[in-house]
């Protein structure tokens, strides 16, 4: 039975935000099963996998498919958040041994942390959605980040900025962190990044196509010549 109208609309966003709680909890629980911190990285690439079934319309049992992506993801999104996490702890480091200097080389090296620093966030920002599209090793993965995160800034802003909004809604309703304080940052993330990847991954896959397709060619013409010289 299909609803229309205003009450469509209203049963559809009431639908949605069901569904989003009952992953945000789906996402805490494998976050505590996976020891917490070890359970963070490898339980957000399974709800974003969940989530891009839900945009896409596709079907998909959420717990048992969010269950599946986890078990599979768990070792290399591990390796990915140490390597991120021990990047942020070594320039975080760096930051404060700069701090304790004086002079112009301190003002220098300031704004030069500064800057490596915001790098660090905007790149660590895409590695999550980089990952769960499609998952690679840590370097292919961070290296992705990096070129996918600076050839799009406006959508980047719009991203940091909707997390900024984000950020201000939950300080004024933490009550809703338990139910979205992960789904919510995760459905931004989809229909703010994912675009972007899916569109590289449409023309990866065309240009491959198109390489494959070349290679077929030039066999058949291999294949004729041969067959006009016997």
């Amino acid at each position: 039975m299909q609803i229309g109208g205003v009450a469509g609309g209203i049963y559809k966003v009431c639908d949605w935000l069901m569904k989003l709680a009952i992953l945000n909890l789906i996402w805490l629980l494998f976050v505590v099963m996976g020891l917490g911190l070890f359970g963070v990285f490898p339980a957000t690439v399974a709800m974003l996998y969940v989530l891009k079934c839900w945009v896409r319309t596709e079907e998909c049992k959420t717990f048992s498919y969010f269950a599946s992506v986890y078990k599979q993801s768990f070792v290399k999104a591990n390796l990915l958040m140490i390597a991120t996490v021990a990047v942020g702890a070594v320039l975080m480091i760096n930051m404060v041994i700069v701090q304790a200097m004086e002079g112009l080389l301190r003002v220098i090296l300031q704004y030069g942390m500064v800057f490596l620093f915001l790098l660090y966030c905007i790149v660590a920002l895409y590695i999550m959605p980089v990952f769960s599209l499609r998952p690679q090793g840590v370097r292919a993965t961070i290296k992705r980040a990096f070129m996918v995160s600076f050839l799009h800034p406006v959508r980047t802003g719009g991203f940091v900025a909707g997390l900024g909004l984000f950020s201000l809604v939950i300080r004024s309703i933490p009550g809703m962190i338990p139910f979205y304080g992960a789904s919510l940052i995760g459905m931004l993330t989809i229909l703010m990044i994912t675009p972007i990847l899916d569109e590289k991954e449409g023309k990866k896959d065309g240009q491959e196509e198109h390489r494959r397709q070349r290679e077929r060619d030039v066999k058949n013409d291999i294949w004729e010549v041969r067959n006009d010289t016997t």
